[in-house]
């Protein structure tokens, strides 16, 4: 009953509403106009009208349509940078892949392990001499501290280069041979003596700044400042 009477008065609206509209003087006017015109140019208008109705129509949809464009635009552009801060966020937790600080003479006691391994006898195993720092600075930033020796072995067959070469290039973390030079050995047709170039890579200490209590003692991180320090600073 509420939905027939709702209907019955939505009908006695819009019966009044086109009273009001065909009692108008703008109305009459137009419709004089459009009666006066041919029978072609009426057709034309009423097409016009129609076409001019619909395009209306349309531009509500439409008008969704590129609103819901341009959020999914948005939504993209924020999704992708919340993936790159997720990635970053994983890759700062994940401990570093270099060891701490490094040294020539950690990595000339891996080459003399690498040499006793394979037997090699002391007339083999020539001289190991410091390479110059940062002897391949283009493979990695100024923050990375270099260690590097070039290693001198002698009266090597094949067999035992190429597997010398796999173990120093698998020494540990950070470290990678870098160069080889290959040379035959004098007097001889089927040994070889070779130089191994070999760096490892590794991050320095991190300093500390002592505690005026701790002269002579264990440094410790320096505390940041108190809500009454910046203050009395900002005074």
């Amino acid at each position: 009953m509420a939905f027939e009477g709702l209907q019955e008065k939505l009908r006695e609206q819009v019966a009044d509403l086109t009273a009001k509209i065909q009692e108008s003087s703008a109305f009459n006017s137009l419709r004089e106009t459009y009666e006066s015109q041919t029978p072609v140019v009426q057709k034309a208008l009423l097409v016009g009208g129609c076409l001019f109705f619909v395009l209306i129509m349309l531009s509500f949809p439409m008008g969704y349509i590129s609103t819901s464009n341009d959020n999914m635009v948005i939504f993209e552009e924020n999704r992708q940078l919340i993936q790159g801060l997720l990635r970053a966020s994983r890759a700062a937790k994940e401990p570093s892949p270099l060891p701490a600080d490094g040294s020539t003479e950690t990595l000339r006691a891996q080459v003399t392990s690498i040499t006793k391994e394979f037997q090699l006898v002391p007339e083999q195993v020539g001289e190991m001499q410091p390479l110059p720092e940062g002897y391949v600075r283009d493979l990695a930033p100024p923050v990375v501290k270099q260690s590097g020796l070039a290693v001198q072995l002698k009266n090597l067959n094949l067999n035992q280069i190429v597997a010398l070469n796999v173990a120093f290039q698998n020494i540990g973390l950070g470290t990678k041979l870098i160069g080889l030079d290959v040379i035959q050995s004098a007097g001889q047709t089927h040994y070889y003596d070779i130089v191994a170039r070999i760096v490892m890579f590794s991050l320095p200490q991190m300093t500390f700044e002592a505690g005026p209590s701790d002269t002579g003692s264990r440094s410790r991180p320096r505390a940041p400042p108190s809500r009454a320090e910046d203050d009395e600073g900002l005074e």
